[in-house]
């Protein structure tokens, strides 16, 4: 089986990956998410993209993506993220001039890099692992990355402060994309949806209000402008029903003028350090 992420071989989505369909896969990396998506349409059977993390936010991009394909989502994972200071072994930290990392890695240390590194020059890179990487070909002990341990592992580098992430609580959730999948997966709990209200007042409440009554959780809930339409919105729901009985909620909501788009049924996700 062919899976394609956005990173590279030792990057977290490689890690969610291997949780999610073991190791006997062929890995597609891409440095975009547009790369990640553009996989599935060349060859790749499935996908893992990051969609939020809980220090960042969510991953408005491939949200985008996920609504312009229209790839069914399949399954979801969450990783706990914990960021590695790495560098060649037997580099001194306190010599570090230079570090590289993902935008998303940089802020998650922000605090620290502010305490320990003010003077360093933080310069960001389209991927963790592929930011490890560069310090291995360039071999200085002067440039350090943020990134997580299989990437020190797989370029045989040193970590040379684990744990620098602001914040414990530090999880990405990802989602698994299959362009192949045609029903919602057997036991599935949790929806995606792409919603657009009415432009009046109420709407929104009025159409969470059949979730509401019908005891399904909202999980998430996030406005996004509508391109082209300018202060209207469009929002990104996940709600905890799926099959028959999220039917009628959505045949209840689309009678008050809403369009609904169902994005993926799937079954909520499990937790990996």
């Amino acid at each position: 089986m062919r899976i394609a992420i956005q990173g590279e071989t030792g990057s977290f989505h490689h890690q969610a990956a291997k949780h999610w369909f073991g190791n006997d896969v062929e890995i597609l990396p891409g440095d975009t998410f547009t790369e990640t998506f553009d996989l599935l349409s060349h060859g790749a059977d499935q996908a893992i993209v990051a969609i939020e993390n809980t220090l960042y936010g969510s991953i408005n991009e491939t949200l985008d993506l996920i609504e312009k394909h229209r790839y069914p989502i399949v399954g979801e994972i969450y990783l706990h993220i914990h960021q590695q200071l790495i560098g060649l072994p037997g580099a001194d930290p306190s010599k570090v001039t230079h570090i590289y990392s993902h935008p998303v890695a940089l802020v998650q240390c922000e605090q620290y890099l502010d305490a320990h590194f003010p003077h360093a020059e933080r310069i960001e890179h389209h991927d963790t692992a592929g930011s490890v990487r560069l310090v291995a070909e360039r071999n200085d002990p002067h440039i350090a990355a943020i990134a997580g341990v299989t990437a020190a592992e797989t370029y045989n580098l040193a970590v040379l402060t684990p744990n620098i992430e602001d914040n414990d609580a530090n999880l990405t959730r990802f989602l698994v994309i299959n362009p192949h999948a045609s029903a919602p997966v057997v036991g599935a709990n949790k929806t995606s949806l792409a919603l657009t209200t009415s432009h009046t007042p109420g709407a929104l409440a009025h159409a969470l209000s059949v979730f509401a009554k019908s005891g399904s959780n909202l999980t998430k809930l996030q406005s996004r402008p509508v391109v082209g339409d300018p202060w209207n919105y469009k929002f990104s729901i996940d709600v905890e029903s799926a099959g028959d009985p999220l039917e009628t909620q959505l045949a209840e909501i689309r009678q008050q003028g809403c369009t609904v788009t169902v994005l993926g049924q799937y079954t909520s996700g499990n937790t990996y350090e």
